[in-house]
């Protein structure tokens, strides 16, 4: 009977740690990314690059309703990023892992880059130098002549006996 117990409490600890394990990544309404080599990013066991981290997020904000993501230790500037624009996109919080604290990222929109004038297109006086003379009016072309419709093919007739 002893032995029958044991059983149970263990495979009832397993499937306590398995159900632990598979909301490991999101506390707190919010999914904690680990960054990886390149541009990948680890969640839940799952290593994916950015495009497939946006997709996830976006599934754990509509199924899990998560309000944030934080990106752990160890990112470098572009995988910041990359947090900051998915978080911007899905209208959900970033924040980053700051040794136990969180701090806050921007999401707000980037400003727009300053577009410089295009080389090689002089800019036109505000007033002309000299007055300028009016156009001469074009002369109106002559109307086109309707086409005659084409008469359409007669059909070629059947063979004899059919």
């Amino acid at each position: 009977m002893n032995k029958i117990l044991r059983i149970a409490v263990l495979a009832f600890g397993l499937v306590m740690a398995a159900a632990a394990f598979a909301r490991g990544d999101v506390r707190d309404n919010r999914a904690w990314v680990k960054p990886e080599k390149g541009e990948k990013f680890s969640i839940n066991g799952y290593v994916m690059g950015k495009v497939e981290l946006y997709g996830y997020l976006g599934q754990l904000r509509d199924d899990e309703h998560i309000t944030g993501v934080v990106l752990r230790k160890g990112a470098s500037e572009t995988q910041t990023k990359v947090i900051v624009s998915s978080a911007r996109t899905l209208q959900i919080e970033a924040f980053e892992d700051d040794g136990g604290d969180l701090k806050k990222l921007d999401t707000s929109a980037p400003a727009a880059p300053a577009t410089p004038a295009t080389p090689g297109t002089p800019e036109t006086p505000a007033t002309p130098a000299t007055p300028m003379t009016p156009a001469t009016p074009a002369t109106p072309a002559a109307p086109a002549t309707p086409a005659t419709p084409a008469t359409p093919p007669t059909p070629p007739t059947p063979p004899e006996g059919h």
